[in-house]
Formats: C-alpha cells, sequence, structure tokens
C-alpha cells in the first residue's frame, strides 16, 4: 500500500512538473490606430534615443533635414521596415526552435483478465521511449536556422537601404521641385505685369492684338506648367512623409542640397570589385545558401534509420514483474530520405544560379548608371557653356520689344526657350541626385566615411 502511494505520488510530481513548464495563453489585441507619428518632435525622440556621436547624425529640423537626416528618419519611421522587423523575431523562433532536444515517449497499459479469474490479476506496463534521430540531424538543423536568421537579418538590413535611396531620392525631388516652382512663379509675375502693361496699351491704342496676345500666351502657358507641378509637388509630398513614417498634416523642409554628388569611375569600380562582401542583399543570398546547405547535410543524415530505444516495466496476469530494453528500427527499403535529399540538392542549385543572376544585374546596374553620369555630365556642360549666353540675348530683346524693334512672336519663342532651359538645368541636377543615391546604394556605400545609418548599429539599439 505505500508503494503503491509512492508510485501515486511520484506521477503527480511529474506531471505538475511538466505542466509547470508549458506556456500560457496571453491575447494580443490588434492596434486599430495609425503608426504615423504626429509630429517631428516623435521621430527627433525616437533618433535622440538611439543617438551616438560617433554612428548616428543627429536630428535637426529647425534648419531643414539633410539627406543624411532624412536616411535616419526613413529607417526609424517606415512602417513596412516595422513590419518586416517582425520577420526577425520570427526567425530567432525557429532558431530556437531548432535546438530544442525532442520529447520522450511515455506509455501505459491496463490488461484486466476475463472470464476464470481466479489466481490472475490485473496486468500493467509501463515504458518511455526516446527517437535518436533528431540528435544526429540537431546540429545541421540549427546550423540552418541560424544562417536562415542571418538572410533575414541581412535582408532587412538590404530593404533599409532600398528605403533609405527612395526616401533620398524623394527629398531631392521635393527640394528641386521647389526650385522649379520659384523660378515659375517669378516669371508668372513677370508675364503677368508684362500682360497687363500690354492690355493698357491695347486699350490706350499704343499696343497691337498680337503684342497683347503674345503677353497672355505666355501668361497662360506659365499657369498650366505651376498647376501641373503643384501636383507633382503634392504627390511627391505625400509620398515623402509616408516614407518617413509621418501624417501628411506634418510640415516639414528640405534644407539646401550639397554640391558635390558625384562619384568617380575609379571609385565606382573599386567599390565594384567588393561589392560581395559588403552589400546586403548579397550577403543574405550567401547566408541562404549557407542555411541550404546545412538542409541537405541534414537531409543526408536522415538517411540514417529511424531508431527509438526505450526501457519498459511491466507485470503480466499472472503476477510476474518484467523489465525490458524495447528499440525501433525503421528499414530504409523504399524511401531512404532520397525524395528530400532530391528537393534539398535541387533547391541549393536553384540558390547558386539565384546568386550569380544577382551578381550580374549587380554589375549591369552599375555601369548602366555610370555611362548614364557621363551622359548627364555632358549635357551639363553644353548648358552651362551655351545658357548664359541666351540670358544675355533675352535680356537685350525684351528691352527690344519694349521699344517694338523685334516682333512679338520672335521675343516669345526666346523667352520660353530660356525658360526651358533653365527648367532642365534643374531636370538635370535631380537626375545626377538620383543616379548618384542609386550607385551609393547599389554599391552600399554608407552615408559618410566614418559610419553607416543602417543595419546592426540601429537594430542593436531597438
Amino acid at each position: 500500500m505505500l508503494l503503491h502511494q509512492r508510485r501515486i505520488s511520484l506521477l503527480l510530481t511529474g506531471a505538475l512538473g511538466i505542466l509547470s513548464g508549458c506556456a500560457t495563453y496571453q491575447p494580443q489585441p490588434l492596434v486599430d490606430q495609425s503608426p504615423l507619428a504626429t509630429s517631428l518632435k516623435i521621430l527627433q525622440l525616437k533618433a535622440s534615443a538611439l543617438h551616438n556621436p560617433h554612428t548616428v547624425h543627429e536630428i535637426n529640423p529647425a534648419d531643414g533635414f539633410d539627406l543624411t537626416e532624412v536616411a535616419t528618419l526613413a529607417v526609424l519611421g517606415n512602417p513596412k521596415l516595422r513590419a518586416q522587423r517582425a520577420k526577425l523575431g520570427v526567425a530567432s523562433a525557429q532558431a530556437f526552435a531548432a535546438g530544442l532536444l525532442p520529447d520522450p515517449q511515455l506509455s501505459a497499459s491496463l490488461d484486466k483478465p476475463m472470464g476464470d479469474t481466479t489466481g490472475l490479476v490485473n496486468a500493467w506496463g509501463a515504458g518511455m521511449a526516446f527517437d535518436i534521430v533528431p540528435l544526429i540531424t540537431r546540429q545541421a538543423r540549427i546550423d540552418a536556422k541560424q544562417n536562415a536568421k542571418t538572410q533575414i537579418r541581412l535582408g532587412l538590413l538590404w530593404q533599409e537601404w532600398q528605403v533609405i535611396q527612395q526616401a533620398q531620392t524623394l527629398a531631392v525631388r521635393y527640394r528641386l521641385e521647389q526650385q522649379r516652382l520659384a523660378l515659375l512663379n517669378h516669371m508668372r509675375s513677370l508675364y503677368k505685369k508684362r500682360f497687363q502693361h500690354s492690355l493698357q496699351g491695347l486699350k490706350q491704342g499704343n499696343i497691337t492684338l498680337d503684342v497683347n496676345g503674345t503677353d497672355l500666351t505666355a501668361l497662360l502657358g506659365t499657369f498650366s506648367q505651376i498647376n501641373q507641378l503643384e501636383q507633382t509637388h503634392n504627390q511627391t509630398r505625400h509620398d515623402l512623409s509616408l516614407l518617413l513614417g509621418l501624417q501628411a498634416d506634418v510640415s516639414f523642409s528640405i534644407s539646401p542640397l550639397p554640391a558635390d554628388n558625384t562619384l568617380t569611375s575609379s571609385q565606382i569600380k573599386k567599390r565594384l570589385q567588393q561589392i560581395t562582401n559588403v552589400r546586403p542583399d548579397l550577403l543574405a543570398l550567401k547566408a541562404g545558401y549557407r542555411a541550404q546547405e546545412n538542409r541537405v547535410r541534414a537531409a543526408i543524415l536522415a538517411q540514417f534509420p529511424s531508431f527509438t530505444l526505450g526501457i519498459s516495466r511491466a507485470r503480466d496476469t499472472g503476477s510476474v514483474n518484467t523489465s525490458g530494453l524495447t528499440i525501433g528500427l525503421t528499414i530504409p527499403v523504399f524511401s531512404g530520405n532520397r525524395g528530400a535529399i532530391a528537393i534539398e540538392r535541387a533547391t541549393r542549385s536553384l540558390l547558386q544560379s539565384e546568386y550569380q543572376s544577382r551578381l550580374a544585374q549587380a554589375d549591369n546596374d552599375v555601369n548602366r548608371l555610370l555611362d548614364q553620369q557621363a551622359i548627364i555630365t555632358e549635357q551639363q556642360v553644353n548648358l552651362t557653356t551655351y545658357l548664359p549666353r541666351l540670358q544675355a540675348i533675352v535680356s537685350r530683346s525684351r528691352s527690344a520689344y519694349k521699344r517694338g524693334d523685334i516682333d512679338a512672336l520672335t521675343f516669345l519663342n526666346l523667352e520660353t526657350t530660356l525658360l526651358n532651359k533653365q527648367l532642365e538645368v534643374i531636370n538635370l541636377q535631380q537626375t545626377r541626385w538620383q543616379i548618384y543615391i542609386a550607385l551609393k546604394t547599389l554599391l552600399a556605400l554608407p552615408e559618410n566615411e566614418d559610419h553607416s545609418l543602417t543595419g546592426n548599429q540601429l537594430l542593436k539599439n531597438k
């Protein structure tokens, strides 16, 4: 009787121990509130929490955001990046799960004699078994999940680079659109005064109808350009606000762009030789390939016949107690895990091809942008050379137009050409900035020589 009570006590203690290690359910309500910041101060506080004078650029909205501040705010505030960071938590959980040992299997049985039970007792049996194969493949599975976690972390870093490129490109566009609007508004004021002057002259009989019509045509043309550009500028502002994690009604400004935005051919080609060791997406593909190598190794190790080892204790109906050892073995005759091995090897070959394809695309993109940069440089040189001459001609033509020494159509063509060329100068500046930002992203160049704003530094501080 005492032995029976002791067994029950041990069983209850074991059951309580198992239950105490179980996880409990805690509901997590879905948040219905927009994650966009309602003020610049909120993002500034987030940046201040990460501030390190050696690694992170200080945020100061008072003088407008420079491109480095735009990059920092994009990494901190972008809603899509926040969602992607949750995947890193999933990968960490998977790496944790891969290292857990399999649970032992407990079995129990009870047999009650039927019919003539004279001299017989109830039979019972209890046993515990453990699958050995997961121990054999454990390290390969751990290595695969750790590399998969590294791949996700590097993939997240590459997405941060992509968001930074988009945000900086939009910031440049936002700033240069303001310059275009300023130029067009200045021309609109000039055309409006001239139209009113010619209209007054027309009423007094001092100006012909064709002159007044030409002034009106120039004024209306400028109105159309301003209207279209204002719509584009509105779209740019909202796109940039979303990338920075700001609500649309939060106002901000972009500080003047620096003059130097050129990467030399030697800089680009030198960095291109190092690209496989610095660009996050290529490093992520390498990590993914290593993870797949581990999966291939795990699949090959899993060829080992499924082996279960256990111990048992039993009593038959004749009240004979026995103890024993049980072994379960799966004979690999038909499958032998050959299908899984073939799949993992084919996946490894696919990843190899994807890595080579990404390398080829990176090389082509960089060289295309390098050639485009040379084309833009030549176009800027041509405008810089001849535009001052056109400005001088238009300036002299204005005086001639007022005196009536030049016809209205000729003067309008000259002035319209000058305005379009001035806008073209700004367009070329924008294209050059886009090339510069794209090259920095493709080559994984940091914001300055001392630090990078993305990746490990920010993730460590989160």
